[in-house]
């Protein structure tokens, strides 16, 4: 196994695929993406020229094509020295400067000294981004099809990705290579990393830029083990040719912190399901975390209060948000220690010393009846916007989401806690993946007539042919149902399918029941 390891390691790390493009790095700068390229030799900046200030002209947005020659001069595309064609035109080089000289003067920014228009190409030459350069369709998101990153929580990449592979089968190939990594989980931050990497998320036609935090957590975890069996991070994933511009959307807080998924069992299933490390003890990872807590893992299931396993794993897998760890109040500490010390004693054990109730804070904490964040139907559409769970840039309508809501909402609040919310997303994501992969490749996407009986069928709506036209003129657009109604058709069903059996339940045993069958309350309710 371990010879195995070594062979599928080494196959990864091989100079012919890891370092082929060694002299090529991503274009990491924000005012130079969209341009037509996505590597450079020169991700800082070519020698002689400032990154910062060539950006700050560029944000001046003096020019039309301003961006165009200053990235393509100090952020030049790979190989530019030896290709012409790629350089931009001296009459380009004028025009800009130009339009620019007034501006920069009111800004106090100087023209760059090495940038020199008589020393570019009048012809075979880059002469502006609507002019010379090819025009290529926008990019559009499609469905991730790699299969390491096809449980993220965003499902459509754009590619060609910052290493610039132009297919997912292409990038397929280069990134199952670090599946044995991934495998022995020497970090969690791995996998996210390298699928920010290679199937980078889809926002609006544009790749999310991985993040630089990211990359550092993933590598400080899985180098170690990379140098035991004699290899290096590869350069073209170099950490420091990343941005930090794109860390907020991966969970990062303004202390370099990133929230991951709870995989210490005892803590699953709670009111969050993301904690940080290191812990509030110092625990560096969940792995060290749930060895310290396990005498705690019997005294929780001998407890019948809630307290404790909330409080505990509050300790051992502090909730995280956004980046930054949220601590429990030194009264839900002392509810806690209240509720399981007699238990405690009983074992011959003491409270242990690392929670001592003193040391937790007494404001901007958690308490023990703190009411999760609940989410109305408003609030929900916009969650499942940001999340990702839209196809082509088409959203679920807020008529969809109170739908959801109503379905998900057991406790009938008119709003949702983040377990309900979790259960939710899992829902709508099984629903999207089934239109995107089934129903996706019509012109335009759509759900037919025969495929919705299919689906109908498959989750035992039992419908007579009568009721089902009903409901199909109902929903159906002019070229069938699209996404958002084919979520809605589901859930409105769904939704009645339970009330159905609800009500059997809550019939006395010795009534007599009709034969009024969940056939016939369909009709009745869709007619």
């Amino acid at each position: 196994m371990k010879h195995l390891f070594l062979v599928v390691l080494g196959s990864l790390l091989s100079p012919q695929r890891a370092h082929s493009r060694a002299n090529c790095k991503p274009v990491t700068s924000s005012f130079c993406q969209g341009l037509g390229y996505t590597t450079t030799a020169h991700p800082t900046g070519a020698p002689g020229f400032n990154l910062r200030e060539t950006g700050q002209i560029v944000e001046a947005a003096c020019s039309p094509n301003v961006a165009v020659l200053m990235c393509r001069v100090v952020v030049p595309e790979c190989g530019s020295e030896e290709s012409s064609q790629m350089k931009p035109c001296r009459a380009l080089c004028e025009k800009v400067k130009t339009d620019c000289d007034a501006a920069l003067k009111a800004k106090r920014l100087l023209w760059p000294t090495r940038l020199r228009c008589e020393t570019l190409p009048q012809s075979n030459c880059v002469q502006g981004q609507d002019t010379s350069v090819p025009e290529t369709p926008p990019a559009s998101c499609q469905t991730i099809t790699v299969s390491l990153c096809r449980d993220l929580p965003y499902t459509e990449t754009v590619l060609p990705n910052i290493l610039g592979h132009k297919t997912q089968e292409a990038a397929a190939l280069e990134v199952h290579q670090f599946y044995p990594l991934v495998k022995v989980g020497c970090s969690t931050h791995l996998k996210t990393f390298l699928c920010s990497v290679y199937t980078p998320e889809c926002v609006s036609g544009t790749p999310r830029l991985p993040c630089r935090t990211v990359c550092e957590h993933a590598r400080s975890g899985c180098e170690s083990l990379m140098n035991r069996f004699g290899f290096e991070w590869p350069d073209s994933l170099k950490c420091d040719a990343l941005t930090t511009e794109s860390c907020e959307h991966y969970g990062v807080g303004s202390s370099g912190g990133i929230c991951e998924p709870i995989t210490i069992p005892v803590c699953q299933g709670l009111s969050y399901n993301q904690t940080i490390s290191p812990n509030l003890l110092g625990h560096t990872s969940q792995r060290e975390a749930a060895g310290k807590m396990s005498f705690f893992n019997s005294l929780v299931q001998t407890m019948s209060s809630v307290d404790i396993r909330l409080f505990v794993c509050m300790v051992y897998a502090p909730k995280c948000l956004a980046g930054e760890v949220q601590r429990p109040c030194r009264s839900f500490c002392e509810s806690a220690k209240r509720g399981c010390e007699a238990v405690m004693m009983a074992f011959g054990v003491s409270w242990p010393d690392e929670l001592q109730c003193s040391s937790f804070p007494e404001v901007k904490c958690i308490s023990e009846d703190s009411r999760p964040e609940m989410l109305n139907a408003e609030g929900l559409l916009s969650k499942l916007i940001a999340g990702g769970y839209s196809v082509r840039g088409k959203t679920l309508s807020l008529k969809t989401a109170h739908l959801l809501l109503t379905l998900m909402d057991a406790d009938k609040t008119g709003d949702l806690n983040v377990v309900e919310v979790f259960k939710l997303e899992t829902y709508v994501a099984v629903l999207r993946r089934e239109y995107v992969e089934s129903y996706e490749t019509r012109t335009p996407p759509s759900v037919t007539q025969t495929q919705m009986k299919k689906a109908l069928s498959r989750r035992e709506f039992d419908l007579d042919d009568t009721t089902f036209r009903v409901l199909w003129q109902e929903n159906r657009s002019e070229d069938g149902i699209d996404y958002d109604e084919f979520v809605a058709v589901l859930t409105k069903l769904q939704i009645l399918k339970e009330r159905f059996q609800a009500h059997l339940l809550s019939l006395p045993c010795d009534c007599h029941v009709a034969s009024f069958s969940f056939k016939q309350f369909m009709t009745s309710a869709i007619i």
